[in-house]
């Protein structure tokens, strides 16, 4: 199961700029490292082989971590976007990724972090709306559990077979720095 997380907080992470981008069946791109930190965990407390998962910080995207991350969407499956509260989709560099991913026919989802649904992030989704609505719901809670049913669905909707690993606590890891496999 191998991750590849572009971006890490500045007190000890990892350079972003010299982490290689290893071919992913999922990308997800969120607005905090401690969001993509949950994700990290939940998907290594799992224990099982699952999927590659490709993770970017949406507020430190440079021009070479989005050529990164425009050719991790461009192999995978499916892509989950979070919006952080105070970013929208005009104000971000979101818009390209989300033509070339469903160009390329990848599952997408486009959530933001209000209660109520935006029609603009449910135009450039390609997700049913329920989907999208459990998507956002589950995006929202802070607990490890949530994360694994992100993923899950996620993976599921871009048509992936995996064991579904809801059954038990997410293991408590190391920090996650760089690369891990």
């Amino acid at each position: 199961m191998p991750l590849s997380i572009v971006s890490s907080d500045e007190h000890g992470g990892c350079d972003p700029a010299s982490a290689t981008a290893r071919p992913a069946d999922l990308v997800v791109i969120a607005g905090s490292d401690a969001e993509l930190a949950r994700y990290a965990q939940a998907w290594h407390g799992a224990g099982r082989n699952l999927p590659g998962l490709y993770m970017a910080n949406l507020r430190r995207l440079s021009p070479y971590q989005i050529g990164q991350l425009s050719a991790a969407i461009g192999i995978a499956r499916g892509v989950l976007i979070h919006l952080p509260p105070d970013i929208s989709d005009g104000q971000s560099d979101i818009a390209p990724l989300a033509e070339l991913a469903r160009a390329r026919n990848v599952a997408l989802a486009i959530v933001g972090s209000a209660d109520q649904t935006d029609p603009a992030l449910e135009g450039l989704s390609n997700m049913p709306r329920t989907t999208l609505r459990r998507l956002g719901a589950l995006c929202r809670r802070p607990d490890a559990r949530s994360a694994r049913a992100v993923l899950t669905q996620l993976s599921l909707s871009a048509g992936l077979s995996i064991e579904p690993w809801l059954d038990g606590p997410a293991a408590v890891l190391e920090p996650i720095r760089g690369e891990a496999r």
